[in-house]
């Protein structure tokens, strides 16, 4: 009976309280705490230094970044910084240069420095605008959740192989408008990116990058999908620009494969797309002008969905739009200006069979250097959308 009269009392309280009172108590809530912004420049300070004045900066990115709260943004000016030990991310953040021809970020040439980024588990992280160079092991390593923009990652050595990219197990990586080149140095495999976890690549260019073994553009052990990404000039013994194994799956949607070399005179696996995972899917992809003449290699053939083009005819695709000894007439690197990104993929010639004869109902909405898709009757296969008008700037590698 008391507890029944107890219960009639607070209701009976709370129904006389002015209706102002209860939506007080009833909407109040902890705000959170508000973002701070971070400052790097050429020539700050470090020290006390917590970086939140822009009219006094911190002088290293790795000293910013340990000064962040979670959902903090680091802003790095335009200049060249040579951090002393790898810039760890600890909590969710953004690091955002002024862009990756004017931001440079690299760290002392130095074997017990394995990389210039870690990205370490559980958190949300962004880096942006800028390029990242010279690590013993990686560019970047990421254990946690990580989206990179308009980015360089280039001459990373890649000892234990992922040379630009080491994406391990459970992380997730998504990659857009940027450039991994010059990595590996012939050591190791995946001179350019490892991905062992779930990774995304939309209008990405591997240029340059030499592994000893097997995958000199990448090698996939994880769940990967590229769309408008361009592979060339990258050197293996096998996967010559890619390689995929154990429970690889990967997805190729307008990817260009060419121009790949091997290693070694005769080695036992040179093609230039090697697939020993699970399964590798292709649409709107063009493999051609890999040497030596071997363009798809491994004991898992690929899977076809239509519209390709295979320079020979080892690549399994089969179905009625692809086109197999086919010659795509490949010219140079087209320029790009930095608007609407720095990609440049390899163009070809108004007379190439490439031209319309995409699937439109898989073609990406750009190219890789964000031109519309498409530009005449149809989507064009590989990364590269030709639309008549064409300036050419070479990619400088080894």
């Amino acid at each position: 009976m008391f507890k029944k009269l107890s219960a009639l009392l607070i209701v009976f309280i709370l129904a006389a309280l002015p209706v102002w009172w209860l939506t007080a108590v009833t909407t109040t809530a902890v705000a959170a705490p508000q973002a701070t912004t971070r400052y790097v420049a050429v020539g700050g300070t470090d020290g006390a230094n917590d970086c939140a004045n822009a009219n006094n900066p911190c002088g290293s990115v790795g000293h910013a970044a340990l000064q962040t709260d979670a959902g903090d943004t680091v802003l790095i000016a335009a200049g060249q910084y040579t951090e002393t030990d790898t810039i760890r991310l600890f909590r969710d953040m953004t690091i955002q240069g002024e862009g990756l021809d004017r931001t440079i970020v690299g760290v002392e040439a130095n074997p017990d420095i394995h990389q210039v980024f870690q990205v370490y588990g559980n958190l949300n992280a962004t880096i942006s605008h800028l390029s990242m160079h010279n690590a013993e092991r990686s560019g970047v390593q990421n254990l946690g959740n990580l989206t990179l923009a308009h980015v360089s990652i280039f001459n990373n050595r890649g000892i234990l192989g992922g040379g630009g990219i080491n994406n391990t197990s459970n992380a997730v990586i998504t990659v857009t408008d940027s450039i991994i080149g010059n990595n590996g140095f012939g050591v190791d495999v995946a001179a350019g990116m490892m991905n062992f976890g779930t990774a995304t690549l939309r209008r990405v260019l591997f240029a340059g990058n030499k592994a000893s073994s097997y995958g000199g553009g990448l090698h996939n052990q994880g769940t990967l999908l590229l769309e408008n990404v361009t592979f060339a000039l990258n050197e293996a013994q096998g996967g010559t620009a890619v390689s995929n194994g154990g429970d690889g799956e990967i997805s190729m949607i307008n990817v260009t494969i060419a121009r790949n070399t091997r290693t070694l005179p005769n080695p036992p696996d040179a093609s230039a797309v090697s697939n020993y995972g699970v399964s590798m899917t292709a649409v709107n992809t063009l493999i051609a002008d890999n040497g030596p003449n071997q363009q798809c290699g491994g004991d898992v053939p690929l899977i076809s969905l239509g519209h390709n083009l295979d320079g020979h005819n080892g690549c399994n695709f089969n179905q009625p739009t692809d086109l197999t000894f086919t010659d795509p007439l490949l010219d140079t690197f087209a320029q790009v200006t930095g608007t609407p990104n720095w990609v440049p993929p390899l163009t070809f010639f108004a007379s190439s069979s490439a031209l319309d004869a995409g699937s439109s109902a898989q073609c990406p909405a750009t190219d890789a250097r964000g031109v519309t898709r498409p530009q005449g009757n149809g989507c064009d296969i590989g990364a590269y959308e030709f639309d008549n008008y064409r300036i050419y700037l070479p990619v400088i590698v080894r």
